[in-house]
């Protein structure tokens, strides 16, 4: 009877050593997936930023300040503030500063599932 439960409980431990091992390897890999998915994100945002100053300065503010910042939803899809500052945009007028808010919108990005914001840092003269 000894070695029943001796035989029950050394193969319980081991099943229960075996399901930790297994969660283990999957969460290691979950995090290996996610940090090539950042890298991933991280180069396509440079690329963006890249390309929102050739825009700008093609349309005449050249050296603007661009940044990019973004909110991780639950679900995976990004939401992303630009915020673009140059000395000229800060004396434009409101229907001209909208236009250029619809033509910063143009610049293509090649994630479908992201939400963008422009907005102009308005710096005191």
């Amino acid at each position: 009877m000894k070695k029943k439960i001796w035989t029950v409980a050394v193969t319980f431990i081991l099943v229960i050593i075996s399901a930790l091992c297994i969660s283990g390897t999957v969460i290691s890999q979950e995090k290996g997936k996610s940090r090539v998915e950042e890298n991933y994100y991280h180069q396509i945002e440079r690329e963006y930023v890249k390309a929102m100053r050739t825009y700008l300065a093609d349309a005449g503010y050249k050296n603007s300040g661009v940044t990019m910042t973004y909110v991780l939803a639950e679900d995976g899809s990004r939401q992303y503030t630009v915020t673009i500052h140059h000395k000229k945009i800060t004396a434009l007028g409101e229907q001209q500063k909208q236009q250029l808010k619809q033509n910063c919108q143009k610049v293509d990005y090649p994630v479908e599932d992201c939400i963008f914001y422009h907005e102009f840092l308005e710096a005191d003269l």
